[in-house]
């Protein structure tokens, strides 16, 4: 579903605020956001602009898996 999907940094590395920054391509469109505790922050364009609502979900929760086996994976 999301071709090339990788995590670009982490934020505040080894502190309490640490937040990780990924870019993915989705359909062509390349998007960019912040992952912290399971919520996604998305930088512009917001992929709403670019895809429907549910699609949007499918995005997310794959965003969220490849960061929960990242995380795991430290």
């Amino acid at each position: 579903m999301l071709k090339q999907f990788q995590i670009t940094k982490a934020l505040f590395q080894n502190q309490v605020n640490e937040r990780f920054s990924f870019s993915l391509n989705y359909k062509g469109n390349d998007f960019q956001g912040i992952y912290h505790e399971g919520v996604i922050n998305w930088f512009n364009p917001h992929p709403l602009n670019k895809i429907e609502k549910e699609q949007l979900g499918q995005v997310e929760s794959s965003v969220a898996d490849n960061m929960h086996k990242y995380l795991v994976s430290m």
